[in-house]
């Protein structure tokens, strides 16, 4: 039940469960970095296919759709709002923007930048290990929700706080020692440079939520998951 509903939560595939407990949402985070593997491992297989017809460049763009499609759009969604939240002036303010279902200046121009950073590393990178940067960055995309939620309190009342207060401290390690494994062994030594990268990443993140809206929320762990996203590609170029 715990893999069905992070299925449902992480991504837009059909699957439905009618009711949730308190219990299956905690145990359904031990699944985050299997479903980052199995959304990465999708992308790589996509990818692969579409080369034998296309060029590598056209390929990588269909596959960032791809990964904006799996998941609903649901970090994007994060990524704008706190980006448009940056004009607000206090507190207050940051939390209204980010309430605001319509997208700023700010939000739209971010959100061509991650694409492009994104659309650039990968098309930079040798080929040979596009497959492999893509699976690290969705499964430590998607652990990073877990040590961001942990270790920085919530803002206010909401998805943000409802997703962290259930994070224990056997889940936390669990599926560190789980991620930390998996990219090694998915990326050898690049799998490790990108683990250690990404959790300076959340704790970048962390200091900087707490000290810019004395928490986080939902939409902080989407725009965090597109920052560990950028940094992994950016360490398999290094």
């Amino acid at each position: 039940m715990g893999f069905r509903v992070a299925v449902q939560f992480l991504t837009r595939l059909p699957v439905r469960t009618e009711t949730v407990t308190a219990r299956q949402i905690a145990s359904s985070y031990y699944f985050y970095p299997a479903i980052g593997f199995l959304i990465g491992l999708a992308a790589a297989i996509l990818r692969r296919a579409l080369t034998l017809i296309f060029p590598d460049s056209f390929s990588i763009v269909i596959i960032l759709g791809f990964l904006v499609w799996v998941t609903g759009g649901l970090h994007e969604d994060g990524l704008a709002d706190v980006a448009d939240a940056a004009g607000g002036w206090t507190r207050e303010e940051r939390f209204r923007i980010m309430k605001d279902a319509r997208i700023g200046a700010f939000g739209a121009i971010v959100l061509i930048l991650c694409v492009l950073a994104k659309y650039a590393a990968l098309t930079s990178m040798n080929s040979a290990r596009i497959d492999a940067a893509l699976m690290t960055a969705q499964i430590l995309g998607r652990w990073a929700f877990l040590p961001l939620g942990y270790f920085t309190p919530y803002a206010n009342d909401g998805l943000g706080s409802e997703f962290a207060k259930r994070i224990r401290t056997s889940t936390l390690i669990v599926t560190t020692l789980f991620s930390g494994a998996l990219v090694i062994l998915i990326s050898r030594v690049s799998g490790a440079v990108a683990f250690c990268v990404a959790g300076i990443i959340v704790a970048i993140a962390s200091t900087y939520f707490r000290r810019w809206i004395g928490g986080i929320t939902g939409d902080c762990f989407g725009a965090t998951f597109h920052f560990v996203e950028i940094a992994t590609y950016a360490s398999f170029l290094a």
